[in-house]
């Protein structure tokens, strides 16, 4: 998640903007039926003992207003934050942008 607090640049970005691009490549060849060959899994890290785990991720708790599936009024968390721009009045997640009113009280947890 990156913080943004003015019009700096941030070079930082560089990384996670082209492993998003080689996951969407990857994914996109996928979707078409293509996939990794013989030698590109085998220079892969390899699993042992392996299993499906989930960890928590940056998002953010709030009441919702104009979103498409969670009725006004109502909290909801979004799904991975990845810039909030507080001083610009939205936040970027996975899924869409989304304009921030007023924090909770005493709670923006952006240091």
């Amino acid at each position: 998640m990156f913080i943004i607090n003015d019009r700096s640049p941030i070079p930082e970005i560089a990384f996670e903007i082209k492993r998003l691009r080689g996951l969407l490549n990857d994914l996109d060849r996928a979707r078409i039926g293509q996939h990794p060959n013989r030698q590109t899994i085998a220079d892969a890290p390899l699993l042992e003992n392996w299993e499906i785990a989930y960890r928590p991720e940056p998002c953010i708790v709030g009441t919702m207003r104009g979103h498409p599936t969670v009725e006004d009024g109502h909290t909801g968390m979004t799904s991975g934050v990845w810039l909030v721009a507080p001083a610009f009045g939205y936040a970027r997640t996975l899924s869409r942008i989304y304009a921030l009113g007023r924090p909770a009280q005493g709670r923006t947890n952006l240091s």
